[in-house]
């Protein structure tokens, strides 16, 4: 089986592989998935060299961009001339939020001898979308997500949460967040 331990930086890395150790059965793969929010304005104005250099970088790495900046990027004219650089802030601000979002959770897990990747996409809204792509990318049996019970409207959960425990095709295990509301 495929566990699938989505965060969105929030989750208690402890309490999450406490529960992928629970989980967890040899042969099992592990992969601690972050989508991060990149709304579309702030693609128009920030050009396209950054972002489709930080595109590259993801799918270079296995990874996705969300599929609503992959489309603007595709019927928008380029706002400059020059190659993006392979240093660019963007594409390191990404890599750097990526890696400290998904990173304490996968130390968590591997601190308990099991071998975990981490990926990461970007998004624009759609962060649910985003955890069930990667679901059925990976082939997960099982996705793992905290609930910090922000969503107005949602109840508890989430409307991430929600759309989640709705849409995904593999179970849903929700680690509730001591200090939700």
């Amino acid at each position: 089986m495929h566990i699938l331990v989505a965060t969105d930086g929030t989750l208690d890395p402890e309490k999450a592989a406490d529960v992928v150790e629970r989980w967890y059965r040899d042969g099992d793969q592990v992969t601690v998935f972050t989508a991060m929010n990149v709304p579309a304005d702030f693609l128009d104005h920030i050009g396209d060299p950054g972002i489709k250099r930080a595109m590259q970088v993801a799918l270079e790495a296995g990874q996705g961009i969300g599929d609503r900046a992959a489309e603007q990027m595709a019927v928008r004219p380029s706002a400059h001339a020059e190659a993006p650089r392979e240093d660019s802030p963007l594409v390191r601000a990404l890599e750097t939020s990526a890696a400290s979002r998904t990173e304490p959770i996968a130390k968590a897990v591997r601190s308990r001898g099991i071998d975990v990747d981490t990926t990461w996409t970007t998004t624009d809204n759609r962060t649910a979308k985003s955890i069930v792509q990667a679901v059925v990318r990976h082939d997960s049996g099982l996705v793992i997500i905290g609930s910090h019970g922000r969503g107005r409207f949602e109840g508890l959960l989430g409307s991430t949460g929600t759309k989640l425990v709705r849409r995904s095709p593999a179970s849903v295990l929700v680690i509730r967040d001591s200090g939700a509301d």
